[in-house]
């Protein structure tokens, strides 16, 4: 009978030990993935973006193929970009994974973010209220459910209205700035952007800028955290851009991370044997602005040794496999060879004797004044006259 007892107890155990774990399953099949996707091109007031509505068609079909609900909205205006976002957060429940989309035109105005509707028309600042949407309030939205979200920002493209609003604002301290600014995710959020904040994101030579093209192509990597993914497109548009453009992200998400596509059997993994994020993106950033223009091999080799995962790697050995490299022998010039003959010596004309008494002595001068003191001319008037003693001086002076 005790022995009977004792095994019930067990079965008991083992069954109490069973519970969370299907409790777990149930939500994690009770959960779902929720995604957003706007894409705006045709601007009424604004310079076109022929590849917005591009990108956000790629980036709803990959969501789709991994998972995602999708709800796409192209060429939204102020109403339709305000409907979607409400759907969007209606539909979130404790649990769901959210993730929201946008490519098109974007602003910074006084710290605060923007998204501009394809009919938006700012003329002064307090248009910004009625005509935009603002970032954060897209951003607590999305997290009121305390959820895992997901922010991919392609929407660093030049301020189109940087010059209505800058002049508006001279006298009332409104400060207009390039790109779009640093935005802190709260917990459990993760924000991607196209490029780093404060500068301006590339629209993109072919169908899809930079940005969205790495990601369609990276997304469906298997098992990989959406952070490591982040840093290969962040490398895949540096290269693709020369390094004018560096995607930026900010990040709060804690175990297990979040992957695009998961894998079950990485699962069974422990958290030491899965790949570990590297934090210091901030750090990483700010070393790689105080070298990227030098020539010195050491601090890229330093960069290297602060940052062995760090985003910039690749580009740090290629300078430093520049630099080293040999520069090509220089080619030698030859040098004609100068005849060292001796050369007949002109003949030096001296002057003679006579040549140079005749340039040194002084010309003899004439006698000025009376006829006695030697003047003939004076003489010669006097002796015309009928002075005879004029005469006789004429005759001497030999006149």
């Amino acid at each position: 009978m005790s022995k009977i007892c004792l095994l019930c107890a067990c079965l008991l155990f083992l069954a109490g030990l069973s519970t969370p774990a299907s409790s777990e399953a149930e939500i994690s099949q009770r959960s779902h993935r929720y995604a957003l996707v706007i894409g705006n091109s045709a601007y009424r007031y604004a310079p076109s973006l022929p590849n917005g509505v591009n990108d956000a068609n790629a980036i709803a079909r990959i969501l789709e193929e991994t998972g995602f609900k999708v709800t796409l909205g192209l060429d939204a205006d102020a109403s339709t970009f305000r409907e979607l976002i409400g759907k969007f957060r209606r539909n979130l429940q404790p649990g769901d994974v959210s993730l929201f989309y946008y490519a098109g035109h974007g602003l910074q105005a006084n710290g605060e973010n923007y998204l501009l509707p394809v009919d938006a028309a700012l003329h002064r600042p307090a248009d910004l209220a009625l005509e935009a949407e603002r970032l954060q309030d897209i951003i607590a939205a999305m997290t009121a459910e305390e959820n895992t979200a997901i922010v991919l920002l392609d929407a660093c493209r030049d301020n189109p209205f940087v010059k209505q609003l800058s002049g508006q604002s001279q006298s009332r301290g409104f400060a207009i700035e390039k790109g779009l600014g640093a935005l802190d995710a709260g917990r459990g959020v993760f924000i991607g952007f196209a490029t780093q904040p404060g500068n301006v994101a590339l629209d993109g030579a072919v169908n899809h800028s930079p940005f969205a093209d790495s990601l369609v192509k990276r997304i469906k990597t298997p098992s990989i955290d959406i952070e490591i993914l982040m840093r290969r497109v962040r490398l895949d548009v540096m290269n693709a851009t020369s390094g004018r453009q560096v995607p930026w992200s900010n990040s709060s998400l804690v175990e297990p991370g979040f992957s695009f596509n998961p894998d079950p059997t990485f699962n069974n993994q422990s958290p030491s044997e899965l790949p570990q994020p590297d934090i210091n993106t901030a750090k990483d950033l700010e070393f790689w602005k105080s070298i990227k223009d030098t020539s010195d091999v050491s601090m890229y080799r330093a960069y290297l040794a602060a940052f062995p995962n760090g985003a910039f790697i690749e580009i740090a050995k290629s300078r430093i496999a520049k630099f080293q490299a040999p520069s090509p022998p220089r080619k030698k010039i030859l040098t004609r060879k100068v005849s060292r003959k001796p050369q007949a010596s002109l003949p030096i004309n001296e002057p003679s004797a006579n040549r140079s008494a005749e340039t040194t002595a002084p010309a003899k001068q004439e006698s000025v004044g009376r006829c006695r003191d030697g003047n003939k001319e004076r003489c010669r008037e006097r002796c015309r006259e009928g002075v005879r003693r004029a005469c006789r001086k004429l005759q001497q002076l030999g006149g």
